[in-house]
């Protein structure tokens, strides 16, 4: 098992576990494909549009700080440390609004 559609698959059961998005593999955008798309379930959850409105820089600040106080607390883990073994942890924090993603940073 591996190659482009094996991993595909895998992302794509990984991504229908919630249901706040409609995942679509293969769909046809203006005359290709894309491997992966994402339409957010606006009939049955209308307030992600809502949500979008409610951004302000102090409230992503804060949520930066929480995803960094998470990362601190799980990398001390004992199942981590024994996990990564002689590897390096890559330490990521995403911030979506809505469906926007409006924040990407390795946290080191």
């Amino acid at each position: 098992m591996n190659g482009e559609k094996v991993l595909q698959g895998f992302l794509l059961a990984y991504l229908n576990v919630v249901d706040y998005y409609i995942t679509q593999s293969e769909s046809e955008m203006n005359k290709g494909y894309s491997d992966i798309f994402m339409e957010p379930f606006m009939a049955k959850y209308p307030d992600l549009e809502y949500a979008r409105g409610k951004y302000s820089e102090k409230l992503l600040q804060e949520m930066i700080h929480d995803a960094q106080d998470q990362l601190d607390q799980y990398v001390k883990s004992d199942r981590i440390q024994k996990s990564i073994a002689g590897t390096k942890l890559i330490r990521i924090i995403l911030v979506y609004k809505g469906w926007e993603l409006i924040h990407c940073e390795e946290y080191a």
